[in-house]
């Protein structure tokens, strides 16, 4: 070929490259946060989430690209440069493994990693810190029955009978005659993969009346006296069907906004993200994004139960002993419980913080509520109460005050004004005190506002 030709052929290549634009960035080229594990959260909630917050930060063109069922890419692109948010929605057991690997920069779980997954991820630092655990939203499961059953509540041993087929007559949980009819939403789920953890664990359902959808299966329940069945606490009820309230060896608590948003209900969840203590510029960004005001509002676009703190309500009856019924007689409960951190993994095998990543995180929504016009002038009751396992019931009394005393101080250190701090020993237990689960929902500070 001669130099001419050579020559014109290079200034086509040119003119062609000017006329279809800047140069295409090759797929591996292309940055990407990585975001692997539950598929609860893959679905739908982290992608909502993921668009808002590139939307903040400046980024235009945002779409979702569906590579496979579980793998999900948000594409965006800022001052030229593209981005991909990639949202691998496998399990959360993967989600960590990924993270270990350094595969991913946030693991999403449906749960805390076990002991055995901590130890394998030592090297990524204290994941019981604020910093490194991020609570995104809240999940949970409603058991449901007939609006003309007069079963009022159930404790888990009872529902595991009740699904397992064990107790075939409602006359078993003190119900009225008549067989148990069990119905049951067809494939898997995060309701059903809830109760297969909290209530099943590991016996097999009893023979079920199986629906499309929790939309059936609640009609299904409307229309049958003896029906029992469980749908997400995002799926309304509607009319001819009622939550039962659930225990876990305490008391009995109803699956109410302030009941889930406390954690005080036993069959309710966190939703959670992870990240190594090397965590890169914008996975760090996303995931403080996801616990902010903005993040937490697409939490709940999304579908979902966001963690932000929002106005309480006086419960219409209280249980507990009389001292702390007349303590709080006059007073608004705010929808959480701040819990301790007993989890800490960091080099020194010390909690970074004697607050849980939640409670460190509400208190800080706590002063910015009080802070509101609307709260000029408010006051609130700290009340603490502690685990019947720290010993006898004076050590009990003695560590709630503690723990209210602590919380007090803090929030006096931040402007707010405490009109009473007080202790309630173990009089209010919400689990069976035989585990360190039991001492973590146990061992809790409650507030609320005069």
């Amino acid at each position: 070929m001669s130099r001419a030709a050579v020559w014109l052929q290079h200034l086509f290549v040119v003119l062609l490259l000017f006329s279809v634009g800047p140069p295409v960035h090759a797929q591996g080229d292309v940055e990407r946060v990585r975001i692997h594990g539950s598929h609860t959260l893959g679905a739908h909630l982290v992608p909502a989430v993921a668009e808002a917050w590139l939307r903040d930060i400046g980024y235009e063109d945002i779409r979702r690209v569906h590579r496979q069922p579980a793998l999900t890419e948000v594409h965006a692109s800022r001052d030229g440069l593209p981005l991909i948010v990639e949202i691998d929605g496998s399990s959360s057991a993967q989600g960590f493994a990924d993270l270990v690997a350094g595969d991913a920069q946030i693991a999403m779980m449906t749960r805390r990693p076990t002991a055995a997954e901590l130890d394998e991820g030592w090297q990524l630092g204290d994941l019981s810190s604020h910093d490194q655990e991020f609570v995104l939203a809240l999940d949970g499961v409603a058991v449901v029955v007939n609006r003309d059953n007069p079963v009022a509540q159930l404790s888990l041993a009872q529902l595991r009978r009740l699904f397992s087929g064990a107790a075939r007559d409602w006359r078993d949980v003190a119900g009225p005659p008549g067989r148990v009819r069990l119905h049951l939403a067809a494939g898997a789920n995060s309701a059903r993969d809830l109760i297969d953890e909290r209530v099943m664990q590991g016996a097999r359902y009893a023979q079920a009346q199986v629906h499309a959808d929790a939309t059936a299966l609640l009609r299904a329940v409307a229309a049958d006296p003896a029906a029992i069945g469980f749908v997400s606490l995002r799926q309304g009820w509607g009319a001819g069907v009622r939550p039962a309230a659930i225990a876990e060896g305490g008391a009995a608590i109803a699956p109410t906004r302030l009941g889930v948003q406390s954690e005080d209900y036993p069959l309710a969840r966190r939703l959670y993200l992870y990240g190594s203590q090397m965590m890169g510029a914008l996975s760090r960004s996303f995931a403080l994004y996801a616990m902010s005001r903005p993040g937490q509002e697409a939490v709940t676009r999304a579908g979902h139960l966001a963690v932000t703190l929002c106005p309480g309500y006086r419960p219409p009856s209280l249980i507990g002993p009389g001292e702390y019924r007349e303590l709080v007689r006059d007073a608004t409960r705010l929808p959480l419980s701040l819990r301790f951190n007993f989890n800490g993994n960091n080099d020194s095998g010390i909690a970074s913080s004697v607050y849980d990543s939640r409670a460190v995180r509400d208190i800080e929504r706590l002063a910015a509520f009080m802070r509101l016009p609307i709260n000029r002038g408010r006051r609130l009751l700290v009340i603490g109460f502690a685990d019947v396992g720290v010993g006898s019931p004076a050590a009990a009394m003695m560590m709630s005050n503690d723990r209210a005393d602590l919380v007090a101080h803090e929030l006096m250190a931040l402007g707010i004004e405490v009109q009473h701090a007080r202790g309630m020993g173990a009089l209010l237990p919400l689990m069976q005190p035989s585990s360190g689960e039991g001492r973590y929902r146990n061992e809790r500070v409650e507030l609320w506002l005069l």
